[in-house]
């Protein structure tokens, strides 16, 4: 892109973001976003406060990336009036959104902005409730919810064809705006490393609130761990944000919860195997990238694939029970097991790096700039509009803090206490 051609979008997300991020949707958001501020794109990024207790707080989110971060207390945030006099000074082209509900919450702001909007959709919330086992009226709402924020937007961007298909074969309306742009990596983040040969260490990485993660993680102490525990230098790594319910295994040396790290290239650098035994859901595993990043032979399932199609040397089993022995096996032939790690990281730069991403996402985003209309009028009633299906995860403690923060190249630059 010429950085004379100056574009800025504002994208407006209720999570809980740190730097560096530790869950897949944040992932995407920081990393994407960084690149595209390099490649000459203006980011503003327009966040529910759930993590900044006081002024100390705000240094997670700084760093040189020249991202602008707007700070929002939770009561503004959900008031679209005030929300909107924030936004409103902000001079965007376009707005983006990174969950349904929360992109026809905000229909009154983009409407009265009068510029284009493109939903990000990680995953497709039904799917996901399906699979967990919700109520047939949660998933029924679910659904409702997914085609009509698809509708609304101008754009609609998800990672997998898989999802692609999903969100097609009911509404043949979403194709015509429907770009598939999955996942990048910036690989000089992420170094190459290959497995570690010196002791089996087994890595599993994610936010194990986050329910498939949860479920994965059960799966491997209770059916991968006991066909394994006997190998003398054995251990797994469990990687990321965890319930306490988790701690009981404290005193197991071979099980290592570390909690949510800074630096996660320390851990992919002393393991030998990354797994991936998702269920549930839909949407990219981030972990993959960071494994074949990394250089990990890696054991998944269809699901944990979904969106990896191109990466040909990935183990897929859906069968867990199976896992032990793919294990064994796999570490029994350390010179294949360092060639699979190669081809993971190969298929990995050719297919999924950040530049050519970036790229793809900027030239889609001037596209719908050019092509955007005025809406028409629509009623909706945003008040029956649920929050984020990430709440419910109980992993954040009420923030009190009323202040409104702008985080920008590693200091606040505005505070205004708003109520």
């Amino acid at each position: 892109m010429n950085k004379q051609i100056k574009l800025t979008i504002g994208i407006i997300i209720d999570t809980s973001l740190k730097i560096p991020p530790n869950t897949g949707v944040t992932y995407r958001l920081y990393f994407l976003s960084k690149k595209m501020s390099e490649l000459g794109m203006g980011i503003k990024i327009f966040l529910c406060n759930r993590n900044i207790k006081n002024d100390k707080n705000a240094s997670i989110l700084f760093d040189k990336s020249n991202i602008e971060y707007h700070i929002i207390p939770e009561n503004i945030f959900y008031d679209n009036k005030k929300l909107f006099k924030i936004i409103s000074k902000n001079k965007l082209d376009i707005l983006q959104f990174e969950d349904c509900q929360t992109l026809i919450r905000c229909r009154e702001i983009w409407n009265l902005l009068n510029i284009p909007v493109c939903l990000e959709m990680h995953d497709i919330e039904a799917t996901l409730k399906d699979y967990l086992g919700f109520s047939s009226k949660d998933i029924k709402d679910a659904e409702i919810i997914t085609k009509t924020a698809c509708s609304l937007a101008n754009q609609v961007i998800c990672m997998t064809s898989l999802d692609f298909n999903e969100l097609t074969k009911k509404n043949s309306i979403i194709k015509k705006k429907l770009s598939i742009l999955p996942n990048p990596i910036n690989m000089e983040d992420f170094p190459f490393y290959g497995p570690s040969l010196e002791n089996l260490s087994i890595i599993f990485i994610g936010n194990m609130f986050y329910w498939p993660n949860n479920n994965a993680v059960k799966f491997i102490i209770s059916k991968i761990y006991p066909k394994l525990k006997n190998i003398k230098n054995l251990k797994i790594y469990f990687v990321g944000m965890a319930p306490k319910y988790f701690s009981k295994y404290n005193k197991n040396k071979k099980i290592i919860f570390t909690g949510s790290v800074d630096n996660l290239n320390k851990y992919l650098k002393m393991a030998s195997i990354a797994l991936c035994p998702i269920t549930e859901g839909s949407g990219m595993k981030v972990k993959i990238l960071n494994y074949c990043s990394a250089g990990l032979p890696t054991i998944t399932t269809n699901i944990g694939a979904s969106g990896y199609e191109k990466i040909k040397s990935l183990i897929i089993e859906d069968n867990i029970e199976n896992y032990a022995n793919i294990i064994k096996n796999l570490y029994s032939d350390k010179k294949n097991l360092f060639k699979i790690g190669e081809n993971n990281r190969k298929y990995l730069t050719k297919n999924f790096d950040i530049n050519k991403i970036a790229q793809k996402t900027i030239t889609l985003y001037k596209k719908v700039i050019k092509n955007h209309k005025k809406y028409s009028k629509l009623e909706i009633n945003s008040n029956t509009i649920d929050k984020p299906l990430w709440l419910k995860e109980d992993r954040l403690n009420p923030i009190k803090n009323k202040n409104y923060y702008i985080i920008k190249n590693g200091k606040i630059i505005y505070k205004e206490k708003i109520t």
